[in-house]
């Protein structure tokens, strides 16, 4: 369903133009009848021109500017309502300048009350709108003169509303939904219902949705749409939800959205545009920031140009691209108004990476995914969804949980390549670089490493370790004759030194045992791989069964070496003990 809202000054005839278009009073409080004017939000439908239209009649008294706000954001049609015999007023401009910030492009200006009003009156308020509305997006709208009272007008208004229905897209229900909360009741035996306007994508019954920023997620127990019971409802329709589950913390401001579909806030980037009467923003101090239906205390920083830094103390649903409107907390007047570039922005955020957002929110979720990812190079992938609603960006890698832009893959391989390249050069006999070593020390996690030694032909991961391809261990001359003058003491005789007292350094001895050179039986006892194939030989001389003493005469060493040689042929299945006698297997 289409969504039509009103907009303009107090007492200018929106609410009473609305029930001659629909028949329908969209008043609906009695404080509202008694005093002639609209407080909250009002709702009514029509046919026009084949479509089922939903109005939305916004409260036009400046302190309820708030709720005129919640009333804007998903609109198909506006009609920003003018007397003619009262002319362009304070809340009209406040209200045109929220519809220019918002960026609404299809409207209608409705000139009402011409029954009360001359002819020339009529001429001169329709020039003076010509003059108002110039340098706005609304200078591009019809002006209509109307009389809800005599009907005149009242088919060149629907004919005009039907023209830009019909140019209407054809909603995107292939999206996450999004719906902004606008009013909350609770029905005996059915519980909880929120009613609001469904951005974008559709909700069926049965499906579970997530109450932001409360997150409490609720099963689709009922929809009412147009006044009935519906199994769909689908983006822009007017849609009343049944979640007896949402929590009764839910109010005006909350957003209905599945998993991945917003995130919530309390910090982000805005680029801003003042509205005419005030000229410009400050540069810093106390607004309330509104976006959807939600209106939340604010801190404005300006951080250069037109971008500011929006710090909330209450986090808020936001999806990177949502339009926000800005009003001053002590003048309680808008400012204000641009969108979120991002939702969880560095602590100095860079403006070239700002002028990359702005210029992705002119595409899609995905081109806004992209650019996202290009300036973190890295971002975890439901996070990144639920800034932008589901989009997924272009030319990315999938590691684990994560996104990583494939322009930082060499910047990461060629930190890898000097951080090993010096590792080898450091310790030349170890086998590589510790691979959880070399993650922490690039700043990334394992799967990040992993995926830019796949994509490497100069990285190797082997194990625990990554080397240089082209990376051989061995010794170097000094050390091999080092290592030959040890090995001819070892295999001397089994009464072999402690490791420690071999006449080689540590890096040396651990290189050996990793190649197999020496064996380690113990914790400080070693042989070389020629004294174990001797020891193996020479077993079976022992008998059948033998005693540690017999052992260690046999092979000549110390009860030192004999205990724990025994314990290890014990353990790589050679021997085995039974009390103090030992056998072969």
């Amino acid at each position: 369903m289409p969504i039509v809202g009103t907009a303009g000054h107090v007492d200018h005839g929106k609410s009473t133009l609305v029930q001659a278009l629909t028949g329908t009073d969209p008043d609906r409080w009695a404080e509202e009848k008694a005093r002639g004017l609209t407080i909250d939000l009002g709702f009514a439908w029509a046919v026009i021109r084949g479509h089922d239209v939903g109005f939305v009649d916004v409260p036009g008294h400046e302190r309820f500017i708030k709720n005129m706000l919640a009333g804007v954001g998903a609109l198909d049609c506006s009609l920003l309502v003018v007397a003619a015999d009262s002319g362009w007023m304070p809340q009209t401009e406040e209200h045109a300048s929220v519809l220019d910030l918002l960026e609404v492009d299809a409207g209608i200006i409705a000139l009402t009350r011409i029954d009360l009003a001359e002819a020339d009156t009529v001429e001169m308020s329709t020039y003076e709108i010509i003059e108002e509305v110039a340098g706005t997006r609304l200078e591009a709208w019809p002006i209509i003169p109307v009389s809800p009272v005599t009907g005149e007008g009242l088919p060149a208004l629907r004919e005009a509303i039907g023209t830009i229905l019909d140019a209407r897209p054809a909603p995107d229900t292939t999206v996450p939904p999004r719906l902004w909360v606008d009013r909350t009741f609770t029905i005996a035996g059915a519980g909880q219902v929120l009613t609001g306007t469904l951005a974008s994508g559709s909700i069926s019954l049965g499906d579970t949705v997530t109450v932001l920023p409360h997150g409490e997620p609720a099963k689709v127990r009922g929809i009412h749409h147009h006044g009935g019971e519906v199994d769909t409802a689908v983006a822009g329709d007017r849609t009343a939800l049944n979640l007896p589950g949402a929590g009764e913390a839910v109010d005006r401001g909350a957003l209905v959205t599945t998993e991945g579909g917003a995130t919530t806030a309390t910090r982000f980037v805005l680029r801003l545009r003042p509205t005419r009467a005030v000229g410009a923003i400050p540069d810093r101090g106390a607004f309330h920031l509104h976006i959807g239906t939600a209106s939340r205390p604010a801190r404005l920083r300006r951080i250069g140009g037109d971008f500011f830094i929006a710090t909330l103390d209450v986090p808020c649903p936001v999806v990177v691209g949502d339009r926000v409107i800005i009003r001053d907390s002590g003048r309680k007047a808008v400012v204000g108004g641009g969108r979120v570039l991002d939702a969880d922005p560095a602590a100095r955020p860079d403006r070239g990476d700002l002028d990359v957002l702005d210029e992705a929110l002119d595409g899609t979720r995905d081109d806004v995914a992209t650019a996202l990812l290009g300036i973190r190079g890295r971002i975890d992938r439901d996070v990144l969804a639920a800034m932008t609603s589901g989009g997924r960006p272009e030319r990315a890698v999938a590691v684990g949980t994560t996104w990583m832009s494939e322009a930082v893959i060499p910047s990461i391989t060629a930190q890898a390549l000097a951080a090993v390249e010096s590792f080898h050069a450091e310790h030349p006999t170890r086998p590589g670089h510790g691979k959880a070593q070399l993650a922490s020390r690039l700043r990334i996690d394992l799967p990040t490493l992993e995926a830019v030694i796949d994509r490497s032909d100069a990285l190797v991961s082997a194990s625990d370790v990554v080397r240089l391809a082209s990376f051989a261990n061995e010794l170097s001359a000094t050390e091999q004759q080092r290592w030959e003058t040890a090995r001819a003491g070892l295999e001397a005789s089994f009464n072999v030194p402690r490791m420690g007292a071999i006449d080689v350094d540590t890096e040396t001895l651990h290189f050996l045992i990793r190649q197999g050179d020496l064996v380690r039986v113990g914790d400080d006892l070693v042989y070389t791989r020629a004294q174990v194939a001797t020891m193996l030989d020479k077993l079976p001389d022992l008998g059948e069964a033998f005693t540690v003493a017999e052992f260690r005469d046999h092979f000549g060493m110390a009860r030192r070496q004999a205990v724990p040689t025994l314990e290890w042929l014990d353990a790589t299945g050679v021997t085995r003990r039974s009390g103090d006698v030992r056998s072969l297997r």
